[in-house]
């Protein structure tokens, strides 16, 4: 489908998981607002009534064929994003949603191995959330999960706009994929 001469992508829900101010107030805003002008069909929680519980985001995770996840190094500081994290785990792997990580100003490797600053703010939320022991495990499985999926880093463009198209420019194969193989079981 086009618009003004512009392809639009396949319109399922695209959720965005990210972790505080220090990006929504800058990186994140970029992210999305670039999707917005690429008519990609973007969910963050800006737009979620405030003192909402955590049940209504795992509603719009379900609601979502993709998800991109910017882990940064205080990602790990928020106990409500590493819950989102274990939901779109649960999701990905019954193949109802596709999880794009995005390394932000972060190395994969302080992720699968709880390493640096984010190792460490993630043991304090560990030591936290003690007596939760089973929570505690679901977030680490889904900390050592998603980084095993390919991610996109700073690391591999020459600044923060280039990773940002080549975020959109994922988004849309991802969402273009996911539409073909939902057509193709009918």
């Amino acid at each position: 489908m086009t618009v003004s001469g512009e392809e639009v992508p396949p319109q399922h829900q695209v959720f965005i998981n990210y972790r505080g101010d220090e990006l929504r107030k800058s990186f994140l805003g970029f992210v999305v607002k670039a999707m917005r002008e690429a008519k990609i069909n973007v969910f963050t929680d800006e737009v979620e009534v405030k003192g909402r519980d955590l049940q209504n985001l795992f509603r719009r995770i379900e609601e979502s064929r993709v998800a991109v996840v910017i882990l940064s190094e205080r990602y790990t500081e928020s106990s409500w994003c590493l819950d989102e994290l274990v939901k779109m785990k649960e999701q990905m792997d019954q193949d109802k949603l596709v999880v794009i990580p995005i390394f932000y100003r972060l190395g994969a490797t302080n992720c699968k191995r709880l390493v640096g600053t984010f190792g460490d703010n993630f043991r304090n939320l560990e030591r936290e959330y003690r007596s939760e022991p089973e929570r505690i495990k679901k977030w680490k499985e889904a900390l050592i999960s998603i980084p095993q999926k390919v991610g996109l880093t700073l690391a591999g463009h020459r600044d923060e706009s280039e990773l940002v198209d080549s975020i959109v420019k994922e988004v849309k194969k991802v969402l273009i994929d996911v539409s073909s193989k939902k057509r193709g079981k009918f």
